[in-house]
């Protein structure tokens, strides 16, 4: 099992594969998805960022807001493989010591160990 997901919190978790453009026309749509896992117990995200081609300040508080509202539900915000262009961002504004960034090159969806973990994608057009 990847040690990003405890097995203790399979059910508590789920996984949102992020494609596309994470910016002011999409990062809504993100924050959405993210809060009604939060509302659901699924308080654990991860995001797997490596399908993220662009990300701008609206993406970039929309990641911010999911992890206060992990953190105010018990929970976490894991972001996981962020593309080139997500992780100079992050590094840009300094999110980078703020938000949990795990670069695992043995990460895969299709894992059979992440079978009871729930899993969405988010594709941003």
């Amino acid at each position: 099992m990847f040690t990003i997901i405890q097995p203790e919190n399979l059910a508590h978790t789920l996984i949102i594969e992020v494609v596309g453009r994470l910016d002011s026309d999409h990062a809504e749509r993100l924050a959405e998805q993210a809060q009604a896992a939060l509302r659901t117990g699924r308080v654990h995200l991860v995001f797997d960022l490596s399908g993220v081609s662009f990300i701008n300040s609206a993406g970039l508080r929309a990641l911010v807001q999911t992890i206060k509202g992990a953190q105010m539900s018990g929970g976490s915000l894991t972001l996981v493989n962020p593309s080139e262009s997500v992780w100079r961002a992050l590094q840009l504004v300094g999110l980078d010591s703020v938000l949990p960034v795990v670069y695992d090159a043995q990460w895969n969806l299709l894992h059979p160990g992440l079978t009871p973990v729930a899993r969405q994608v988010c594709l941003l057009a």
